[in-house]
């Protein structure tokens, strides 16, 4: 909407979402004078009647004040991201979970995305969609005491690891001999070609491998759970997500809930995001109606590994949460580069 032509009305967009999402009054001539002290309350009304004609708001009652509608959140969202008023202050000691890492790259993004939930009170989610397009390398199968196994795959972005299980008869020498081969085969390689090529490998290799081939076939299986496309929720209390809410919000927030419900619903929404930071506000097309998400890809040296999403009503202080996901995912890159 942004030209000169259409500046004033883009800045009354600006005031008037900033307002309400304070305050949560209605949209008001005399409110938006305070504002706008050289334009008369006449001229104001015919502006505010002006942008409703064009879906920036709609009238509650005839007589009544007008509230955003979800075109009015994108300006003001998008005003945000292009113009950078973010606060970074109020969220940089979310990503000491990530500097303080653990050996799991998986658990490690999924304590942030509590912490960043937390921070916010939005609930937060993870959608994992890219391990499979980390570089390998090493591997380590470890034994445990009960006869099960540590699966440590070394990447570029941080160490993946679960627990696999483990023939009674593979000692640890097995389990040593078996790593080092995988680690010498892939190494260099994305886990996705090691997925795909193994079974063809194992065929070349024959009694080379007899010892440990079952081995192998365990540890693809075991790669090819971990790598596949999930997500993590991390919700807060439902009591804080409707703090300062109006009636009518709290009754749309429901939507926000059953969306939260929906795990391919949220997989589809976020997965395909390459932006920066993206930024949804319900609508009639939309399948968050009644909300919003902000969303940002995890990327480390280069590889997209997953995406990180904050989700809310669309009364919210998007300044902010914009700010804790853009200091995050930032972080996180910027982290993966000096490793």
């Amino acid at each position: 909407m942004v030209n000169e032509k259409n500046k004033r009305k883009h800045e009354i967009v600006l005031k008037a979402v900033d307002d309400y999402i304070r305050t949560a009054q209605p949209i008001t001539s005399g409110a938006l004078n305070v504002h706008f002290k050289d334009i008369s309350s006449a001229t104001l009304r015919n502006e505010l009647n002006a942008l409703e004609s064009m879906g920036y708001f709609r009238q509650l009652h005839t007589s009544g004040g007008r509230v955003p509608t979800a075109l009015a959140y994108k300006e003001y969202v998008a005003n945000i991201l292009d113009n950078n008023k973010l606060n970074y202050n109020k969220v940089k000691n979310v990503v000491s979970d990530y500097e303080n890492r653990s050996v799991s790259l998986i658990s490690t993004l999924s304590s942030l995305a509590k912490r960043l939930s937390r921070a916010t009170n939005c609930p937060a989610v993870l959608v994992q969609h890219g391990l499979q397009n980390l570089i390998i390398e090493n591997i380590q199968i470890i034994p445990l005491i009960n006869k099960d196994a540590l699966l440590l795959v070394e990447t570029n972005a941080g160490i993946i690891d679960d627990n696999m299980s483990l023939d009674p008869n593979i000692d640890r020498a097995t389990c040593l001999e078996a790593s080092k081969y995988l680690s010498t085969q892939f190494k260099g390689k994305t886990i996705e070609f090691m997925i795909d090529n193994i079974n063809s490998l194992c065929l070349k290799a024959g009694a080379q491998i007899a010892e440990f081939k079952e081995l192998i076939d365990s540890v693809a299986q075991v790669l090819m759970a971990v790598t596949k496309t999930r997500c993590d929720i991390s919700n807060v209390n439902p009591t804080k997500l409707l703090d300062g809410k109006t009636a009518s919000e709290i009754d749309e927030t429901k939507d926000v809930f059953e969306f939260l419900q929906d795990a391919d619903k949220i997989i589809d929404a976020v997965k395909e995001n390459t932006e920066n930071v993206n930024y949804q506000v319900g609508g009639e097309e939309s399948s968050l109606k009644d909300g919003m998400m902000l969303s940002a890809p995890i990327v480390i040296n280069g590889v997209p590994i997953a995406s990180l999403a904050l989700v809310g009503p669309k009364r919210i202080d998007y300044a902010n949460i914009a700010a804790a996901l853009k200091f995050i995912v930032g972080q996180i890159d910027l982290k993966g580069d000096e490793q």
